[in-house]
């Protein structure tokens, strides 16, 4: 018997293929999403430093002036001061933003990698089922060609249950 080739073997590579690129890009997807992940809490963590300090700074300009240690000037300076690091906060409070809004959009990347590749792998799956009913319909063949040709091969002669008295077909 001439083998049987699945004719759609090529489409079976090709969306094996694709499975393979949409695993690539989760990966990616996945590398992305911790890099926003970490650089968020990088930026977090420098805003809450950042307020630590103003705060510990606050309390020991106001320790020095209930004590009278400072003078009119220091008071103005004590002001600017104040401005900048209102202005500081503002800006550290856009890079935390800033960090969340980059760490959204890569979850939703990476939310969509995971999607096309379960998408990619359904589609394969498709036709792998397909191979492989295919393959039993000719394993099925071949076993039944097989019987046949020994079937002729012993005259027709059948072993019965036991194995010890040959019976004529």
């Amino acid at each position: 018997m001439a083998k049987s080739k699945y004719t759609l073997e090529p489409l079976l590579q090709h969306r094996g293929r694709k499975v393979d690129d949409a695993k690539t890009e989760l990966g990616s997807a996945v590398r992305n999403r911790e890099s926003a992940a970490a650089a968020k809490a990088r930026a977090e963590q420098i805003r809450v430093e950042a307020e630590a300090r103003a705060t510990a700074t606050r309390a020991a300009e106001a320790e020095r002036l209930g004590r009278g240690e400072l003078r009119a000037v220091d008071l103005v300076r004590a002001h600017g001061w104040e401005h900048a690091v209102q202005a500081e906060k503002v800006t550290l409070e856009h890079a935390v933003d800033e960090a969340e809004e980059h760490l959204d959009q890569a979850r939703n990347k990476e939310t969509h990698a995971r999607v096309g590749l379960a998408q990619k792998m359904a589609d394969r799956d498709v036709v792998v089922k397909d191979k492989d009913r295919f393959m039993s319909r000719v394993r099925r063949k071949v076993e039944a060609a097989e019987e046949e040709a020994a079937e002729e091969a012993w005259g027709g002669v059948h072993i019965n249950a036991k194995g010890n008295s040959p019976v004529r077909g």
